[in-house]
């Protein structure tokens, strides 16, 4: 089925009522009558809520005459609409609106077509707003064409009727259309034949594959015209506004299935059956608009499906679409492999594996972040300075990754030029990584992170640290931030297509948050980046990785980063290791959809709940620390969140080559393989945590509840529907419950599930369990692979009891005695989502 197919079969739900055969059968979807066909309470309010804000807004003049006349398109009305509605026979008389006519020649003077015609007065519409500084609250509402230029006019339904008046006059057709739940006015214009969409205020217009202008009903039924726009295209948009939001805005609003649109016919050859008169906002604002809009605006989002926020939408009603990956790595843990490592086995390992992938960008580690693994000569290389009483001092890899790089420099250019020379052949961007304050504590000789991770610059000035028990850099220095400044210069110098700053690893940055300083250094680098991109020829990109939590407090003022362009990209994350599944990131989109700068939300290669290092010294050296693992799932789970939040797509956070051999990575940016792939969710482990019940006496019993929410991005329904059979289970990680004990759960009140300490399944349990996991006492066992696993219980849950988006799971826990040692505590809740077809 096609998109415009699916589009018309949508409407057939939402509108009600026979066929339209004439003209006169659109009396009953004209105005107020139309709202008895528009199917869905919040629909049909917000309809009525817009025709009395209208009424208000102009006490009855002509903008509301006209909402009066206003026809809604719906499959009742479509063929009409877009057939005889619209006289294509202009009625203007020449010589009645002389003014109209001499303003009309001096916008059209030198357009040949009516295309450059009909273009050149969305323009003057458009810019009309630039002629004054009045103030807002001197505005007023209404008025002639005339009055209207002269005001000059900022409003889309008053500059909706101008454009059709001054069109109208040169003889082009033109109508106006309202998006009546969206709150918008624009136009359509007759040209070359066809009805083309027009947005006079915004300065928006779509041009299908072939050139030629696409009409609203073209747009509603293929919204991928949308985003198929030339640069030439974008650039008409107005200055208040950018291309991002203005298209977000049709696409989501105003071609939403769920719009009510409406068009209405206009002629200046019936200006005198129309009321003219104006009214102030001083008055308007008494006759109260502001609370019939408050009241418009909350029933149009539930109808539309938005959240409250500019450009939040429901996961629901928003069309899923392939996004781009940006592949990091740390640029350490490449190099720690068993020399030799030359260039062939560099691309083979980190580079040729994304050839024909989802992977856009490559997001190139330059090493910790204090030292380096690359060719600087701005920098020391990591091992370079070492004595051999230090280097022995540090683990077997260690030493190979200084070999490796060394090795690299030698047999040529060096890791990044090479890098580069690769990523271009195989058409991907490379973009340089930043640690912005990766420095290791404490500072003793004895210390061999100290020693071997940490640079001149912390060692030699102590008084450029945060100070405290920390010995991070702090960035009120200038000759921190200039450090930083000339190890990025040098990045871009040697190739790179432009750099990331990661500002989530090993916060803060400051003693004091101070976020003027670090806003002011972000503008020092996109001076840089601007310096050497001229030079280059080239424009040089900035991405910048900041915590989607706790900013503030680190003076990240990423927002005016956005508003400012400073940036290209943002990759909001979590702190260092998250203590949440649930990553929100719904800010951000709708920033970046406002300022038109793309937004990849972070997927982090671990969900980090212990340390995983060898530590060389100490008498657990050479044993591997487990963590509990991601699975695939896990990926899948929050590759499908971002993609439901409208991300432009997701950034990979990898520590080496974990790419290769993983074919589901790639599957991470494609909606047809991942909306029906297996899923693995958590409860965030932050809202569970401590994971204990308060008790209170319940009859012979203690009782404690606890109520955990779950956001789900897969639809069960909807795979229901397309023939899947799904399978879900939850997965609760707690120790073995005693004779008397029992847990309930319930999902969005569906159940109960239970486990009950009765049963033979957890007297086995009991018997084979003796550390219990919720004590966070992990150290004692976390060196065995499954560790995590204790403790594990596995409960088959019904399908239909999840439902997109948000879901509420209530634990019930009871108990004969209070004093139950150790006391219950939940450690991990799990939801696995497991398709079959």
């Amino acid at each position: 089925m096609t998109s415009a197919e699916t589009w018309q079969e949508r409407q057939q739900s939402l509108y009600s009522g026979p066929k339209a055969a004439n003209l006169s059968d659109l009396s009953a979807y004209t105005g107020a009558e139309a709202a008895n066909h528009i199917v869905g309470k919040d629909r049909r309010a917000a309809y009525l809520h817009n025709f009395r804000q209208l009424d208000i807004n102009y006490a009855g003049a002509v903008e509301f005459q006209l909402r009066q006349k206003q026809v809604i398109l719906c499959p009742q009305t479509m063929e009409l609409i877009y057939s005889t509605f619209t006289p294509l026979e202009t009625r203007y008389k020449k010589g009645t609106r002389p003014e109209l006519e001499r303003v009309v020649a001096k916008i059209t003077a030198g357009c040949e077509t009516d295309r450059e015609k009909a273009l050149a007065l969305m323009r003057f519409c458009r810019d009309l707003r630039k002629k004054t500084d009045l103030p807002w609250d001197e505005y007023v509402y209404g008025g002639t064409e005339e009055q209207m230029i002269d005001k000059p006019e900022i409003l889309c339904e008053t500059l909706g009727r101008l454009m059709v008046a001054l069109c109208e006059v040169i003889g082009i057709p033109a109508r106006i259309i309202m998006h009546d739940l969206g709150g918008h006015i624009v136009n359509e214009v007759r040209v070359e034949d066809h009805w083309a969409y027009i947005d006079p205020r915004c300065g928006v217009y779509f041009l299908k594959p072939d050139g030629s202008f696409a009409s609203l009903l073209e747009l509603c039924q293929d919204p991928s015209i949308i985003h198929n726009q030339s640069e030439e295209v974008k650039a008409e948009v107005s200055d208040q506004w950018t291309w991002s939001l203005r298209a977000w805005k049709v696409e989501n609003m105003y071609c939403n299935p769920a719009e009510v649109n409406g068009f209405q016919n206009y002629s200046l050859a019936d200006a005198d059956t129309y009321d003219f008169s104006q009214i102030s906002r001083k008055d308007v604002l008494a006759n109260g608009m502001m609370d019939v809009n408050k009241e418009y605006v909350r029933t149009a989002h539930r109808a539309l499906g938005l959240i409250p926020g500019l450009t939040a939408r429901k996961w629901s009603s928003r069309t899923l679409r392939k996004t781009d990956i940006a592949y990091r790595h740390d640029g350490f843990s490449i190099f720690f492999k068993k020399p030799p490592m030359d260039q062939k086995e560099l691309c083979r390992r980190y580079l040729d594996p994304f050839e024909n992938s989802n992977v856009g960008t490559l997001v190139w580690g330059l090493g910790p972040g204090s030292v380096f693994c690359f060719e600087t000569k701005v920098g020391e290389i990591f091992g370079e300075e070492l004595t051999e009483q230090q280097r022995g001092m540090l683990r077997t890899g260690d030493l190979w990754v200084h070999e490796n790089v060394m090795g690299l420099i030698k047999e040529g250019s060096g890791p990044v030029q090479m890098a580069v020379k690769r990523a271009h052949e195989l058409g991907k961007k490379i973009i340089a990584r930043l640690e912005m304050n990766h420095e290791y504590g404490p500072a003793s000789e004895s210390n061999w992170k100290w020693v071997a991770f940490v640079g001149r610059l912390n060692k030699e000035h102590p008084e450029y640290r945060i100070g405290g028990r920390s010995v991070l850099l702090d960035y009120k220095h200038k000759e921190v931030r200039e450090f930083k400044l000339a190890i990025l210069r040098e990045a871009v110098q040697l190739g790179m297509d432009g750099l990331s700053l990661d500002f989530a690893v090993y916060p803060p940055f400051f003693a004091e948050a101070d976020p003027a300083i670090m806003t002011q250094f972000i503008r020092d680098v996109r001076a840089m980046l601007d310096k050497e991109g001229q030079k280059q020829g080239r424009h040089l990109d900035l991405a910048v990785r900041v915590p989607a939590v706790d900013y503030e407090k680190l003076g990240m003022d990423w927002k005016t980063w956005m508003d400012e362009a400073l940036v290209d990209l943002v990759f909001p994350t979590h702190r260092r290791f998250p203590d949440y599944f649930d990553l929100r990131v719904e800010e951000f989109i709708s920033k970046g959809v406002e300022t038109g700068i793309p937004v990849y939300p972070t997927v982090w290669q671990a969900l980090g709940f212990v340390d995983t290092d060898q530590r060389p010294g100490d008498k657990e050296a050479g044993r591997r620390r487990y963590d509990k693992p991601k699975t695939p799932g896990m990926y899948r789970a929050q590759a499908l969140m971002f993609m439901r939040a409208g991300a432009n797509g997701i950034q990979l956070g990898m520590s080496e080559d974990q790419w290769r051999g993983k074919p589901w990575m790639n599957d991470l940016a494609d909606p047809e393989k991942l909306r029906y792939a297996h899923k693995h969710y958590m409860v965030d482990p932050s809202a569970i945590r401590p994971g204990t019940f308060k008790l209170a006496k319940a009859g012979q019993s203690y009782c404690g509840k606890m109520n955990l929410a779950l956001r789900v991005a897969d639809d069960i329904a909807a795979a229901t529907q397309a023939g899947y059979t799904v399978k879900a289970t939850m997965i609760v990680y707690c120790r073995p419950l005693e004779e008397d004990e029992q847990l309930e759960i319930h999902v969005n009140g569906q159940g109960p599930l239970l486990i009950a300490g009765n049963t033979a399944e957890e007297r086995e349990r009991r018997g084979v369990l003796a550390i219990d996991p919720s004590k966070g006492n992990h150290k004692a066992f976390m060196h065995q692979r499954d560790w995590w696993k204790r403790g594990e219980h596995k409960l088959a849950a019904q399908a239909d009891w999840w439902r997109l988006e948000d879901n509420a799971i209530t634990l019930t826990y009871s108990t004969s005695s209070d004093s139950m040692s150790p006391k219950f505590a939940i450690t991990w809740v799990d939801l696995l989502l497991d398709y079959t077809k």
